[in-house]
């Protein structure tokens, strides 16, 4: 973008790189700004910064119109933060600026770089209605060749991390790159910085760099700091290099080092499965042995899987538990690739990190077992997409195995019947009283096990309906904020019996008490239906769309009928729930297994 030319006396311009904080308002800081009309911004969002409510959404128009306008512009990322050059080339570790231990087998897929890049573009002009300018570059690992791929995009200018003091600018041919100044903290030390540094520097129309702010209203002070005369507030993208303060820091690129991503036993051993998986998607592509949308959503669970964020955390010293749930969610992402594809994973997959052995439960049928008076059935590992393609709504809140049940119990006692769940994590951003947020789950419950004796039609809101031998009496839906009974009524709407408490029993698990008055007989004669939902406030089950949403699943692809709500099912020993739940796609409602004591 050319700046216009001045009419009156030249002024400085000072580009400014706002990132807001996570938990800030955005509704404040865009009427702020809307309130401002000569104030211009580069902005960073953050995960999950916008809500959705009506705060949110009208956040989000009142942004679209600053962009419109040309005062505000948001800043390009990479979902997953991929390390550019090492997925075109691992080799270029060998110009780690520290010493790569070792090299994993070689993996070079630039097209998947350009492939990221033409994603991240276009779901940045669905939502912004803009062409981005502006990149930010995962980790700072920065090369060369993954420039040019980046200005195939109209990309100008690269943001890399904030350095205190003077900003810098990286100029390649390729694409510029800079380095907001980053201000120190207190007021009175950032207004004597403030004056020694842009002050003398936007003099004479000069441009002094980036500087990075946490709040707009950190600008008005400023603005009482220098007169608005000799300066103005840009964009990052209106930065001239020609007329750069000469306070601006000029450096060459610098080189990376990439150990934190490759050269580990466990970086090393992830490098190779990624080369698995994408290299059986190729041969999949090339002998044209499956449909277009399963190709492409399983190139997509492919570049999950390449995410930085998984590479950085495998071989450091990093916690132990959140370490195993990176492990999960990588792994699942790989499996996921070859169940799109239909195709078995092969033994390296399953292995996983193992490099051998036995493959690991995650991908073991479920199975049932007594433990004294207690019933319980085990659900596979990592099985919670759906039919097999279901994606997790965006947003790093919603931890891997979030829906992924694990086990379900029932423990009759004299004056109680105790229904026990385990998932693979259980969250609570939310702060819900029973001590998880996201999971709505469904139990239908068959006492009589009397073909027609009860409802086959589930609850209100859920499509879907069970075999006549389940017909059920009773189902208890159960979300964070509680657990509420209902009864089948024959010829009518199930009846509302009661409230029900439970309370979390371990850091993945929660238990519900039904006293003995609601039902009667035996549990070990009862047939149990466990569906696992998102739940949407204000406690419906949470759509399902084609792209996964801040508040929706991704992996519908049937365009005239709505995808079912359901992300895990219980089921017995043969049945599979990918073809439970698949068959939407041929017009049907799913019929939901139930599982009996053996």
């Amino acid at each position: 973008m050319e700046i216009p030319p001045a009419t009156g006396p030249a002024v400085g311009l000072l580009p400014v790189f706002w990132t807001p904080a996570p938990k800030s308002d955005p509704l404040a800081a865009a009427r702020y700004m809307a309130a401002r009309p000569g104030l211009r911004a580069t902005a960073l969002f953050p995960d999950s910064y916008f809500t959705d409510d009506a705060n949110g959404r009208q956040a989000r128009a009142l942004f679209l119109s600053l962009i419109s306008s040309g005062a505000l512009e948001v800043a390009l990322t990479l979902p997953g933060r991929p390390v550019l050059p090492l997925l075109m080339d691992t080799d270029n570790a060998k110009s780690s600026t520290v010493p790569v231990a070792a090299l994993p087998p070689r993996f070079a897929w630039p097209q998947d770089v350009t492939e990221q890049i033409a994603l991240a573009r276009a779901a940045h002009r669905r939502r912004w209605r803009s062409d981005p300018s502006v990149v930010v570059l995962p980790w700072d690992a920065v090369q060369g060749p993954e420039l040019a791929e980046l200005s195939k995009f109209k990309l100008r200018w690269g943001l890399m991390a904030s350095t205190p003091g003077s900003p810098v600018l990286i100029e390649d041919d390729r694409l510029s790159l800079v380095r907001p100044s980053l201000p120190p903290a207190g007021a009175a030390t950032r207004r004597d910085w403030w004056k020694r540094g842009p002050g003398p520097g936007l003099s004479a129309g000069a441009t002094w760099g980036p500087v990075q702010v946490a709040t707009l209203e950190e600008l008005a002070a400023w603005e009482s700091w220098l007169s608005t005369e000799t300066f103005r507030w840009a964009k990052v993208s209106e930065t001239v290099r020609e007329s750069v303060s000469t306070s601006v820091v000029r450096s060459p690129l610098p080189a990376p080092d990439f150990t934190p991503w490759i050269g580990d036993n466990e970086e090393n051993r992830a490098w190779e499965l990624l080369g698995i998986a994408r290299r059986a998607v190729e041969d999949v592509t090339n002998a044209g042995q499956a449909d277009v949308r399963s190709l492409n959503l399983a190139v997509r669970a492919v570049y999950a899987a390449e995410s930085g964020t998984y590479l950085h955390a495998f071989g450091q010293d990093a916690d132990g538990a959140r370490d195993a749930d990176l492990k999960r969610e990588f792994l699942a992402s790989l499996n996921q690739v070859f169940q799109l594809m239909g195709k078995p994973a092969p033994p390296e997959i399953r292995n996983g990190f193992a490099r051998g052995g036995v493959p690991t439960a995650a991908e073991g049928e479920g199975s049932f077992e007594r433990e004294g008076a207690t019933l319980r059935w085990r659900d596979p590992l990592h099985d919670d997409r759906g039919p097999g393609n279901y994606f997790y709504p965006t947003g790093s809140q919603y931890e891997t195995g979030t829906w992924d049940l694990r086990v379900f119990d029932v423990t009759p006692t004299t004056d109680a019947v105790v229904l026990g769940f385990e998932f693979a994590a259980l969250p609570n951003p939310l702060k819900a009283p029973l001590g998880f947020s996201y999971p709505l789950i469904d139990v239908y419950i068959d006492i009589n096990h009397s073909p027609g004796a009860g409802a086959q039609e589930l609850l209100p809101g859920r499509p879907g309906l069970v075999e006549s031998q389940d017909a059920w009496e009773y189902a208890l839906s159960i979300d964070g904020w509680g657990a509420r009974l209902s009864q089948f009524v024959l010829g009518g709407a199930p009846r509302a019996v009661a409230t029900l408490s439970g309370q979390k029993t371990g850091a993945a698990r929660f238990a519900v008490t039904v006293p003995r008055r609601y039902l009667r007989g035996d549990p070990d004669g009862w047939g149990f239906a466990v569906a696992v939902m998102g739940r949407a406030p204000p406690g419906g089950p949470m759509a399902v769309g084609s792209d996964p949403g801040a508040a929706q699943f991704g992996g519908a692809d049937a365009a005239d009928r709505p995808a079912p709500p359901y992300i895990d099912l219980l089921t017995p020993e043969g049945v599979s729930q990918r073809r439970t739940l698949g068959v939407y796609r041929q017009g049907q409602d799913p019929t939901l297994p139930f599982v009996r004591a053996e």
